[in-house]
């Protein structure tokens, strides 16, 4: 998921745009901190603070192959797990100015067995002058793991302030699927089908970044089965701040 942004935003719903791994020449590696790591609009650290790191490293021309780690401060959402991991494999290319994207996602979490499932991804990406915008999909298959199917679509749209180290960065998304009748729907669909949104700021100096974020989801309260030992109470509106050193 960092494939698609910075990392401390990044593994938070991808912020500031698809890079394709075509563009890729040598391997890159990032670690971060956040008060408050959120995807797609839930909290995936208890509300908590957390430490994440990503590397991307190319594999062959177009293909490459991307990691995520983040503490997940034994959220509710992941059983208690110690440690999210992602692995993806990721394949891009250019073609008449539009970046076109497709790969896979694997979510491991270290600490907790019978929980790790895994998603298709597409993305198509443009960028014109400063401002890039990347529309998305990811399809994870019925498992018992999620409860169900789960189909996320998002548009993600960011700009750099020329002159400046700043990009202004949002996006929304739609989470929907079906569901097996299995309380572990409540972790990626905690109400239902939902929609979320987020904006935010990128400071960049030298080797390290910084910024914040807003996020927010269109779950209600009264949708939410507070008794489901799946549910994470943090689904709701959020500013978070996060820092990030790039070696």
């Amino acid at each position: 998921m960092m494939r698609r942004l910075c990392l401390a935003a990044a593994t938070c719903g991808g912020l500031l745009g698809y890079i394709p791994a075509s563009a890729q020449s040598v391997p890159t590696i990032s670690l971060d901190a956040e008060t408050d790591h959120r995807d797609r609009g839930l909290s995936a650290s208890g509300g908590k603070g957390a430490l994440g790191a990503s590397a991307s490293v190319p594999v062959l021309y177009g293909l490459a192959l991307d990691f995520d780690a983040v503490t997940l401060r034994g959220s509710a959402r992941h059983g208690g797990a110690d440690l999210g991991v992602v692995i993806a494999p990721q394949y891009g290319v250019i073609s008449g100015g539009w970046e076109l994207g497709a790969g896979a996602r694997g979510h491991v979490f270290v600490g907790r067995s019978g929980l790790s499932y895994g998603e298709l991804t597409a993305d198509v990406g443009r960028t014109l002058g400063p401002a890039r915008l990347v529309v998305g999909a990811a399809f994870a298959p019925a498992r018992d793991a999620i409860g169900g199917s789960n189909l996320y679509l998002d548009a993600q749209l960011s700009a750099s302030i020329p002159g400046t180290p700043v990009t202004l960065y949002g996006g929304f998304g739609h989470t929907s699927g079906s569901a097996n009748g299995g309380a572990r729907a409540a972790r990626l669909r905690p109400g239902g089908a939902y929609l979320d949104h987020h904006f935010g700021a990128d400071y960049v100096s030298g080797k390290i970044a910084g910024g914040i974020r807003y996020s927010g989801t269109s779950i209600g309260a009264e949708e939410v089965n507070r008794m489901s030992p799946w549910t994470d109470q943090h689904y709701g509106s959020r500013a978070m701040a996060y820092v990030r050193f790039t070696p």
